[in-house]
């Protein structure tokens, strides 16, 4: 899920994403890092299930990294209507946002926000 969150990211617009891990700051300011810290699987085993994912987002500043990381939240929310996403061709989930935007960390060279998301979808 991951791999295909982070196509869907990188071809809505969004660049220097990772996967489970947020390069040197001296590297690049300007970064998303997107990590599962945890999963479940549906009660009934039909292959889906739920994947508790937290978003980072670092920037020079504070409202750079805010501006970005809310547009993600926003982005990956289904709605009521519980509307598909469609992340690659071939993986697609409902998307619910868990926790809004706030700051992670600050130092005197970046402002990294985070948010978090549950993706329901096929394990």
């Amino acid at each position: 899920m991951l791999t295909a969150l982070k196509e869907y990211l990188t071809k809505t617009g969004y660049d220097n994403v990772y996967i489970d891990y947020m390069p040197a700051a001296e590297m690049t300011r300007k970064a998303i890092n997107c990590t599962e810290w945890d999963n479940t699987v549906a009660g009934i085993n039909d292959g889906t299930g739920t994947h508790y994912i937290q978003i980072q987002v670092r920037d020079a500043d504070y409202k750079s990294a805010y501006t970005t990381c809310k547009s993600i939240f926003e982005l990956l929310d289904s709605g009521s209507e519980e509307k598909l996403i469609d992340l690659t061709e071939d993986v697609f989930c409902i998307a619910r946002p868990r926790r809004a935007p706030l700051i992670y960390a600050r130092d005197n060279l970046t402002t990294t926000i985070y948010c978090e998301i549950a993706l329901w979808g096929k394990i």
